[in-house]
């Protein structure tokens, strides 16, 4: 099987609008449980800028956007983002369909999530990512990543992969690291 591109994506979003149950899986709600407790520990109050890389249709977003004073989604599904915008209405969430990460804003951000989606990413966007992350943080930002932990042809890289990616950066400083046998989830800050 050749990697997922974004076609692959967008054809999954069309034959069935929650392809990974995300609104109904038990894995999925207790990763969302552990992720959003990562995001907001030892804050204080609302995070003033958030980004949550390929944020599918919106259902973590949802739990997320009520401590943030803006949030802003990326995902490369057109019928993902379209489902995302419904579930998010009303809130203050800018939802983006483009690639990462050259569709991503270049902002600050205080807080940034990657769940399940660096390692559908080519070495070279992987990098771009990191840097763009790099760029777009300042010291005390924190990077929240969560990724299945198995192995699959579909993708470039495993779990363990771009989690010691991300643990070698020499800006990133690793706070925690942790989660199930089922996903690791990596608390990380900008130095």
């Amino acid at each position: 099987m050749a990697f997922m591109t974004r076609e692959d994506f967008e054809a999954r979003y069309r034959q069935d609008r929650d392809p990974w149950q995300y609104t109904s899986s038990r894995y999925e709600h207790d990763k969302y449980r552990a992720t959003l407790a990562a995001c907001l520990e030892g804050t204080s109050g609302p995070v003033a800028a958030a980004l949550e890389l390929g944020s599918s249709i919106g259902v973590f977003s949802a739990l997320l956007a009520p401590h943030c004073r803006t949030l802003v989604t990326v995902d490369a599904s057109p019928t993902a983002v379209a489902d995302a915008r419904h579930r998010l209405r009303g809130r203050a969430v800018e939802t983006i369909v483009g690639a990462i990460p050259q569709d991503v804003p270049r902002r600050p951000y205080e807080l940034v999530v990657a769940s399940e989606i660096l390692y559908y990413l080519t070495p070279a966007e992987l990098d771009d990512t990191l840097e763009l992350l790099r760029d777009c943080t300042a010291p005390g930002a924190r990077l929240v990543a969560v990724h299945w932990r198995p192995p699959g042809p579909e993708r470039p890289f495993d779990a363990a992969a771009v989690h010691n990616r991300l643990r070698a950066a020499p800006w990133l400083a690793v706070m925690r690291t942790g989660g199930t046998a089922e996903y690791l989830l990596d608390v990380l800050e900008r130095r």
